[in-house]
Formats: C-alpha cells, structure tokens, sequence
C-alpha cells in the first residue's frame, strides 16, 4: 500500500442565513444566551470545527448512497465494502478490520474571515392545545453574511486506482464523490436547526489544487 497523491479542494462558506455549531459555557448567568455558538479559545470568534463540517458531508452522502440508518441512524456507515465510497473516504465507523486502507479525507476548521457578528434568537415551545407559549430560551448565532474559509484534502493510494465514479477514475473519482457532498450541503445547511430556517449556506470561490471550478 503506498500513498501517491493528494488533491485539496479550497473556497469559501457564505453564510445566507443565521447559522447555529453550538459551544459550551463554564458559566452559566441568570438572563444570559442558554445555548451559545462554538468560539476560538484565543480570538473568541465563531468557527466551524472540521469535525462537524465532515460529519454532515458524511451524513449528506450516507443519505445520498443510501447508506443512511441500517440498524441504528445514529451511527454511520460500517459496511466496509469496497465499492462504498462513504466508507472508503471517510473510514468504516467503529470498524478497525477491513481492506479499503486509511481514511482519505482530511477536513480542517473553517476560520471566519468576514462577518462573524452574533445574533440572538429567542425561542420556544408552542402547546398545540392552548397556543401558550412554552420553554422559552435564547439561542445565539452567527449572523448572516459572514463567510468561512474551508480547506479539505483527500490522499490517493494506490488501492483507489480501479476506483469509479460520475465517469471519473481514481482520485479524479474520490473528488468527484466529495463533490457530491457539497451539493448536497449547499441544497440542506450547516449546524443546527436547518428545518427552522438555521443554516443555509453556499460555496464560493471553490479551488481545486489551485484551479477554479463550480458544483
């Protein structure tokens, strides 16, 4: 097994609605934000952590392959078959034994570089016999118009070399699967509540290895 290339694909996150990654508090104050966004330690300016932007590249395509719930629809992919490419891209989950090699992608935090002011939402719970309010809570977010920068790469072996997809062969195929992916983050959202209208986004100024190109 040996690693022969790498292609990384690199752009831009517009934010086109509020958008919600939760964070945690050590503190908790009478009258403050309830459910806070994700912040640098350092900066105290919101991210998106690589890992939430990989897992719902993962859940989109899982959705889009069909490779969404099985047993259990909290936990992903296990079959480790080898013409999954979910599981070959992102690894078979909780699955240490197979032959599909290391995990491809790579997903680096999204660092803020426009924008970034935060929001408060307010919140609650409507009882559908009384139409009385309930479970009020404030909800903080990103605002909309602020932009992210995002890096993703995905290591060639030479085990993907008879590896196909939309025509493609290869890494060329691995590219076009993540691809994939992003349309189907664009079409949904990022973070949390998406059916409320939270997280709508879209993907500008998209780079491959340098070279422009459109989903």
């Amino acid at each position: 097994m040996k690693k022969i290339g790498q292609k990384n694909i690199t752009g831009y996150i517009y934010l086109k609605s509020g958008l919600r990654v939760g964070g945690s508090d050590d503190l908790l104050q009478i009258g403050a934000t309830d459910l806070t966004v994700i912040k640098h330690p350092v900066t105290f300016e919101p991210y998106l952590p690589g890992s939430s932007f990989k897992g719902k590249l993962r859940s989109e395509l899982e959705k889009k392959e069909g490779k969404f719930g099985g047993r259990d629809f909290n936990e992903p992919c296990t079959c480790a078959q080898d013409n999954c490419f979910v599981c070959r891209v992102f690894g078979p989950h909780k699955k240490p034994n197979h032959n599909l090699g290391p995990t491809r992608i790579i997903v680096r935090d999204a660092k803020l570089v426009r924008g970034g002011e935060l929001e408060t939402k307010s919140e609650n719970i409507i009882d559908r016999k009384t139409g009385t309010a309930l479970h009020p809570r404030k909800v903080e977010r990103v605002s909309e118009g602020s932009e992210f920068e995002f890096a993703i790469s995905l290591q060639i072996w030479d085990l993907d070399a008879n590896c196909v997809h939309n025509g493609k062969q290869g890494g060329d195929a691995l590219v076009e699967f993540v691809k994939d992916g992003l349309r189907e983050v664009q079409n949904t959202g990022l973070g949390g509540g998406i059916s409320k209208g939270y997280g709508e986004i879209e993907f500008r100024d998209l780079k491959l290895d340098g070279v422009e190109f459109s989903l």
